[in-house]
């Protein structure tokens, strides 16, 4: 009998897609792509369990109503296999649960310069002194990270630098927007 971590392997023929958080909700953004025994992580966000009003401090928010993070217990049993991370942009629904989430993974993380700054500003504020590897990309550059080609396009948001990502692999591509 096959051992279930096996099954949840994706062969060199497959290209699976695995929302831990973000699909069908407003926040936790964190997606998975899976191909050829390897996986990709595209953002990793939070949410809050009130959701904020624009006349509220967001850090005042965040302790009194609770962050709440994706359950990212399925990638951290394989970060052997996590190849990076891909971040789209700064909303903290894209990136508020990197200080809860990577160093239980520590892979490379990929953005642009305006993230890349953020995520280390936030990173700094929790006296979180980790030596990040954060890989900074330009709007149009292309990437080969193991078996996923990962292509970044610019795309219009209310932050700036927001990309969508062409993730290519051998058996097929898939056009990433940053918000569904």
């Amino acid at each position: 009998m096959q051992n279930i971590t096996n099954q949840l392997t994706p062969s060199h023929t497959d290209l699976w897609f695995l929302p831990l958080g973000g699909t069908g909700e407003i926040g936790m953004n964190l997606n998975l792509y899976g191909h050829s025994n390897a996986w990709l992580m595209v953002d990793c966000g939070s949410t809050f369990n009130v959701p904020l009003d624009s006349s509220q401090d967001h850090e005042e928010h965040a302790k009194r109503h609770g962050m709440v993070i994706p359950d990212a217990s399925f990638i951290i049993e394989r970060k052997d296999d996590l190849q990076a991370i891909v971040l789209t942009h700064a909303h903290e629904d894209h990136i508020g649960a990197l200080l809860h989430i990577w160093p239980q993974l520590q892979v490379p993380m990929y953005t642009t310069r305006f993230t890349a700054e953020v995520i280390r500003r936030k990173f700094y504020r929790e006296d979180l002194y980790y030596e990040l590897p954060i890989i900074e990309v330009q709007p149009g550059d292309e990437l080969d990270l193991g078996p996923f080609t990962v292509k970044w396009l610019p795309i219009t948001h209310s932050i700036p630098e927001t990309q969508a990502l062409l993730i290519t692999t051998e058996v097929g591509r898939v056009l990433h927007t940053a918000d569904w």
